[in-house]
């Protein structure tokens, strides 16, 4: 259970613990030509004559520079001497984190992935079956990687999910010599901000046209049926998670979730809560008297509502577990535990937004098959 909460929900992880920065670099004047970004506001790209700058902000320390890169062509190509040069496209990459293998896999790109970490919790049948042929190495847990093993793989880079670069581990990661590129996407504000990192990891495969085609497609599906779920007159409420011993963990007024209800159609009791863009703890009893007459639970960890019940049968007295509606997120889920929820989804909110709209408010898609989320079986 450990080890799949720090590979799968790492980002959620490093969100609620109000994590560190590296070492700091003032903002600078970007070289170059800007791309305009829509969404993302946690990295930047410009191009210049002969590279490419792509820089990550701090989201910890405003104002600052976790990281910046230089990408060329042309490794005789000069650069500023503030960043690491990069030549691309990539010839190969070890990530640390599943969360990336959704932008890769969209830029056609997994061929290029030599390494990851706990491939027990990794949903993307692609990577699972280069593992099982030995082209992809399994280099242990992200916190606690086989930095041995990873100079004998000896990829061109690590892509990891920025946290706090002075702890040890990442340490041993900069020591190897490897360029470490620092993937922040789950930092920013917003669904679609977060799917425009695709931006960011395009950049370094040189497919930074064919990106910009993805998001806008994602970005312009995802506003369509926001609008349409916009003409709604009833809105459900919603109950969201589960009781994990004694503690259960509800999504604050400024997170991914609250904000998926919302453009959804729904109600969420918390939704003005702007405490943190994460979560707050809550308990079982809490949730009754705040939740127990929602219509709809979303989020559920069991895969009938015999089994929910079972785990604690406090869960009956809720109104959706008593109507029977009750989903989970394990509709794209292995046998190990890998859940493509937490992978191809954090790529395509347009996708997640359809499938809290089939839930909903069914009627507004009613040829629309849900990707991730499944209703509990009776």
């Amino acid at each position: 259970m450990v080890k799949r909460i720090l590979c799968i929900y790492l980002p959620l992880l490093l969100l609620l613990s109000g994590c560190k920065g590296k070492s700091p670099q003032k903002t600078s004047n970007i070289d170059g030509t800007p791309v305009l970004l829509s969404h993302a506001s946690r990295f930047s790209i410009a191009h210049a004559a002969n590279y490419t700058t792509i820089t990550v902000y701090n989201p910890w320390k405003q104002g600052e520079i976790y990281d910046k890169y230089y990408l060329v062509k042309d490794e005789k190509a000069k650069v500023p001497t503030d960043g690491h040069k990069i030549k691309i496209p990539l010839n190969s990459l070890m990530t640390n984190s599943a969360t990336h293998l959704g932008f890769i896999e969209l830029l056609g790109e997994l061929n290029k992935v030599t390494g990851v970490c706990s491939t027990a919790y990794i949903y993307n049948p692609t990577i699972l079956k280069g593992v099982k042929e030995g082209k992809v190495k399994d280099l242990g847990e992200p916190f606690n990687l086989d930095i041995e093993n990873l100079l004998l793989l000896h990829p061109q880079a690590i892509m990891t999910s920025a946290y706090n670069a002075e702890d040890e581990n990442s340490k041993r990661m900069q020591q190897t010599g490897i360029t470490v590129i620092y993937n922040i996407e789950w930092q920013e504000k917003t669904l679609l901000g977060r799917a425009e990192w695709i931006k960011f990891v395009a950049a370094f495969f040189d497919k930074e046209a064919l990106a910009d085609s993805i998001y806008s497609n994602i970005e312009k599906r995802y506003e369509e049926v926001k609008k349409l779920a916009s003409t709604v007159k009833e809105k459900p409420s919603i109950l969201s998670g589960q009781d994990y011993r004694g503690s259960w963990s509800m999504p604050t007024g400024l997170s991914y979730n609250a904000q998926l209800f919302k453009d959804a159609g729904g109600q969420y009791f918390y939704a003005n809560d702007t405490t943190s863009s994460g979560s707050r703890s809550s308990n079982i009893e809490e949730a009754l008297i705040n939740f127990g007459k929602a219509d709809i639970w979303i989020g559920s960890e069991a895969s009938s509502l015999e089994e929910l019940g079972e785990i604690d049968a406090k869960y009956k007295f809720f109104k959706a577990y008593k109507e029977g509606r009750v989903y989970n997120i394990n509709k794209r889920k292995n046998a190990k535990g890998g859940n493509d929820y937490w992978e191809s989804g954090v790529a395509r909110p347009d996708l997640l937004l359809s499938d809290m709209i089939k839930i909903l408010h069914p009627e507004l898609l009613p040829n629309y098959e849900s990707v991730y989320m499944d209703k509990l079986k009776k």
